[in-house]
């Protein structure tokens, strides 16, 4: 799951390259990939900008979330030493 992980961030690093270009390059400049703006107003690059930073975040949330995941099911031992140990204590009679 690993790679998943590193999937995800990579996936959130191009949102956020998207969303400095739609912030930083005139309107009439913008790659051809990024679709066409007709409009005269800002809203829509505004718009596609900040929706880029929101799949940003929530892609390395979810990158962040499966890589603590997969990292705390791959030592299980650590739980298991946890929990030993609490339960090894004697009772008071």
């Amino acid at each position: 799951m690993k790679w998943l992980s590193a999937v995800l961030g990579v996936l959130g690093l191009l949102a956020l390259v998207a969303a400095i270009i739609y912030f930083a390059v005139p309107a009439h400049s913008l790659p051809s990939f990024m679709g066409t703006l007709h409009i005269r107003t800002q809203a829509h690059r505004k718009r596609r900008g900040e929706a880029a930073i929101a799949a940003a975040v929530v892609l390395w949330v979810v990158a962040g979330i499966i890589y603590a995941v997969d990292r705390r099911s791959s030592n299980p031992t650590a739980g298991a030493a946890a929990a030993d140990t609490s339960s090894s204590t004697p009772a008071a009679s």
